[in-house]
């Protein structure tokens, strides 16, 4: 294969990649839609209190303070509703990622 040819096929598979990366899910509750970089305060509005919360975080100090640069992640699930259960990851608050499970 050609130079030319490799850097084009590299190039197509990374844009690919890109764009499957960048799309957003929709989370469909009783008072509306929710997508990713929702704050938590806003799917609590609209989806209600989860079935199951986790909070982990901020990182400490030895001291007990927050270390600089640390998160606070959450992991809240929904369901099962009709078999299926929604996993929500926020960072800081935010809406970073759903995910959708059927129950087996």
């Amino acid at each position: 294969m050609s130079r030319t040819l490799i850097a084009y096929l590299m190039g197509a598979a990374l844009l690919t990649a890109a764009s499957a990366g960048a799309r957003a899910t929709t989370l469909r509750c009783s008072d509306g839609l929710v997508d990713e970089g929702d704050l938590s305060a806003e799917v609590l509005r609209k989806c209600g209190e989860p079935d199951d919360r986790e909070v982990i975080g901020p990182a400490l100090d030895n001291r007990g303070y927050p270390v600089r640069g640390s998160a606070t992640i959450e992991h809240w699930v929904y369901g099962p509703h009709n078999g299926m259960y929604q996993y929500l990851r926020f960072i800081d608050g935010r809406l970073v990622e759903t995910r959708n499970k059927r129950d087996d």
